[in-house]
């Protein structure tokens, strides 16, 4: 059955072995996590395309080199037919000229070659969004690509560096044409990859060609924030009430040992208001209290006094020996989880769903403890039963992208050894040379001399850089950073920085949200998909499979001039199968 006419058909040749490979991981993932509803037309199948099966849809793309030039005739002049009353079509096969006849007629007639490393952006567009005209996107290594001419009926989204189109857009008749010259190998790791600013550019292509309505199980563009090392710092999280303003609500990862009577109140404050969602981060570490250049901005009167003045600092964790790897002992760890239980609920906090781990360090017998709490979406940088050193090599989902300092971008993904766990993470650690790349105060406040003066628009250019990362990938955006350098500045500084991180996104496609209500939303889309979308007189009706535990976010795009805006709706929770119609 076909998956509808508001659904995409993704064209591959399994034959062709080794671009099909690359597909999987530059074209077939992120279908999967853009949430479409896809299936495929498989040159490798020797039952090839049945009648009602490839049309009508909403959108059709090739998926890799030769992808398409299997294509009988007859199902080639289906295509182009569907295309030229109103389906989409986005190519990634430098093939092109191997297409069948009706297909290449979509094309101009001179296709050039070349190889390039260096693209630059040109016309703003939808598809282009977030980019600047100019703008030069310098690729990993050079690659072959596909050039076209100049035309009057393309758009050029990007050009070589002779300033040839190599990715373009155009109308067909009633559809829409997006051609990649780069072919998929613009999102191959070693040459760009996902998760390193261009995504926006594929999935706006699919968004754009599609017809419309064209539903879609996406994250919304959320954007929240996530703080480490959380005592209440100066202000006894006073620092929290600037991002609640903006409708930000923080993840605080609490050293509950390091807290006051007036720290543990503010927190009750703001669990009972939402303004934020609290999780054990360990019971102290403050190794910072011994460094001669440790200067506060100020000391709230009722903090404990733990290290003796810096005389005693300690790393106490939950469930596991920071040195060496090994998991407490048992009663160890059932001893230290009374511990968390009596504190939090002596102050009246409830612990999110969220697992904020100091360093990310959970030991395995912890786990079944968390979740017997409900606390089962881990948000840090790094797997379970592990130290935060030395991470395994694992591909998590939506794209197992892992920087060169062995640490991954986004995850929405089940722990490997536990499917009680799912990792909701965001991270820019992928692109920097080190995971602090992600704390955007970090080398740039007066915290043990990383700085001689606060460095307050470099703290908010490098948030929002890291906000866009995740907002262009389809993930979320984090502002992120650790609460001892939030303490080496005043009040009026940290405002200063949230302000100017939200101007800076004036005019962006996001919404402010809770930490703990993003890592759901993404655990729901994860635990279910769009399964078929058809377009009817009775409306767009949405098919979906899974289960979910609450509403979930559907997205429905439409065209607008030569934009495309989205609504969201909330799909109530699903049971192995619902049908919605929009």
């Amino acid at each position: 059955m076909s998956a509808g006419n508001r659904s995409a058909l993704v064209i591959l040749d399994s034959r062709r072995e080794a671009e099909r490979r690359s597909a999987d991981h530059t074209v077939f993932a992120a279908l999967d996590h853009f949430g479409v509803a896809w299936q495929v037309l498989d040159g490798g199948d020797y039952m090839g395309a049945r009648p009602g099966y490839v049309t009508p849809r909403a959108l059709y793309v090739i998926a890799h080199d030769g992808a398409a030039q299997w294509l009988a005739p007859e199902v080639a002049r289906e295509i182009a037919d569907a295309v030229a009353n109103g389906a989409g079509l986005v190519s990634f096969d430098r093939n092109a000229r191997q297409w069948p006849a009706p297909l290449r007629e979509l094309l101009p007639a001179d296709l050039g070659d070349t190889r390039a490393g260096t693209l630059s952006f040109c016309d703003a567009a939808f598809i282009t969004a977030g980019h600047e005209e100019g703008e030069e996107l310098e690729l990993g290594e050079e690659i072959e690509v596909l050039t076209l001419p100049h035309d009057e009926r393309w758009r050029t989204l990007l050009s070589d560096a002779d300033g040839r189109p190599v990715i373009a857009s155009a109308r067909a008749g009633q559809g829409r044409v997006v051609f990649f010259g780069t072919g998929e190998r613009l999102y191959a790791e070693g040459v760009v990859g996902h998760m390193r600013g261009i995504d926006g550019l594929m999935w706006r292509s699919l968004v754009w060609a599609a017809a419309k309505p064209f539903p879609m199980r996406c994250v919304p563009p959320y954007v929240t924030a996530r703080m480490d090392d959380c005592n209440g710092a100066h202000s006894a999280f006073g620092y929290v009430d600037v991002m609640n303003r903006f409708g930000i609500s923080p993840n605080l990862g609490l050293f509950i040992d390091e807290m006051g009577p007036t720290d543990w109140a503010a927190a009750a404050r703001l669990c009972d208001s939402g303004g934020a969602d609290f999780s054990m981060h360990a019971f102290r570490d403050d190794f910072y209290m011994a460094h001669p250049n440790y200067k506060p901005w100020a000391v709230l009167p009722d903090k404990p006094d733990l290290s003796r003045g810096g005389t005693e600092t300690l790393f106490e964790g939950l469930s596991m020996d920071h040195l060496t790897g090994l998991g407490l002992p048992p009663e160890t760890v059932r001893r230290n989880f009374r511990r968390m239980d009596e504190a939090f609920a002596e102050h009246g906090i409830t612990h999110s769903r969220v697992l904020n781990a100091h360093f990310g360090e959970v030991g395995w017998r912890a786990v079944p403890l968390f979740l017997e709490r409900g606390v089962d979406l881990p948000c840090n940088n790094s797997a379970l039963g592990q130290l935060y050193s030395n991470q395994p090599v694992w591909r998590p989902r939506p794209y197992g992208i892992r920087g060169r300092s062995g640490r991954h971008g986004l995850i929405i993904d089940r722990c490997p050894q536990h499917p009680g766990m799912t990792f909701v993470s965001m991270t820019v650690s992928h692109v920097g040379t080190t995971h602090m790349s992600m704390d955007i105060l970090s080398g740039r406040v007066p915290f043990l001399g990383e700085s001689d003066e606060p460095k307050l628009d470099d703290a908010a250019r490098a948030a929002i850089d890291n906000i866009t990362l995740g907002l262009d990938a389809l993930g979320f955006g984090v502002l992120m950073t650790h609460e001892e350098r939030i303490n080496a500045i005043s009040p009026d500084d940290w405002d200063y920085v949230v302000e100017t991180i939200v101007q800076g996104l004036n005019g962006r496609d996001c919404e402010f949200a809770g930490r703990e209500h993003v890592g759901v939303t993404c655990k729901r889309l994860l635990d279910s998909a769009l399964v078929r979308a058809n377009l009817t007189e009775q409306g767009l009706i949405c098919e979906l499979a899974g289960d979910t535990d609450g509403p979930s976010p559907l997205t429905i795009w439409e065209n607008e001039g030569d934009a495309c805006t989205r609504r969201v709706i909330d799909v109530e929770p699903i049971d192995g199968f619902a049908q919605v119609r929009v």
